[in-house]
């Protein structure tokens, strides 16, 4: 049971939203940005809809939100307006960018030579970033460097589906979904081989 929400960050009426709770009020107050606010209740909004207005959403000791309903995992990520919500009854991690970002110039950092040789595919650059941040948040460890701990072994062009290996040999499957508006989503979940 994988769901994947991808929405517009809307403009939030916090006082007149039955989704919004004052503890998400309270929470999104900490980042001084108004977009960031924005995006941070865009999420618990959708958290809410999905699974109830009373879910409660905590912090993992990285920093991940989790809920308090048995079985249930949430991976949450935004992008200039665009918030990506995946829930699932399964340990899941979601990543969410523009292709219009500049990844070229980093991509010595995230990417290791062979995988650069999986695919000539236009914005291979930005579908290997957000495979290896939903791949981090899959893992769900600190300390976890994303071009030698994280590795892309595969790429079915056909499928948009990745195959990767994970710090200490854990096998996991990345699926590349793009929207409108040249918006990449990546989806990791475990992989049985």
């Amino acid at each position: 049971m994988d769901r994947i929400i991808v929405e517009r960050t809307p403009y939030i009426f916090a006082c007149c939203d039955a989704l919004v709770r004052p503890e998400d009020v309270a929470s999104a107050a900490r980042f001084q940005n108004e977009s960031r606010r924005r995006e941070h209740l865009a999420w618990r909004r959708i958290v809410r809809r999905e699974l109830g207005v009373k879910v409660g959403i905590a912090y993992n000791d990285v920093g991940a939100p989790v809920v308090d309903k048995p079985n249930t995992y949430i991976s949450v990520a935004h992008s200039s307006d665009v918030v990506a919500v995946a829930i699932s009854d399964r340990a899941i991690g979601i990543d969410i960018e523009r292709t219009t970002r500049d990844f070229e110039r980093a991509k010595s950092r995230y990417m290791s030579p062979s995988e650069a040789s999986l695919s000539s595919a236009e914005h291979w650059a930005a579908y290997v970033w957000t495979a290896k941040e939903a791949l981090y948040k899959l893992l769900g460890r600190r300390g976890v460097e994303l071009r030698d701990d994280l590795r892309i072994k595969s790429y079915d062009e056909a499928t948009r589906v990745m195959l990767a290996r994970l710090a200490e040999d854990i096998a996991a499957r990345v699926e590349i979904v793009t929207y409108e508006d040249n918006i990449v989503v990546a989806v990791a979940s475990y992989q049985e081989y």
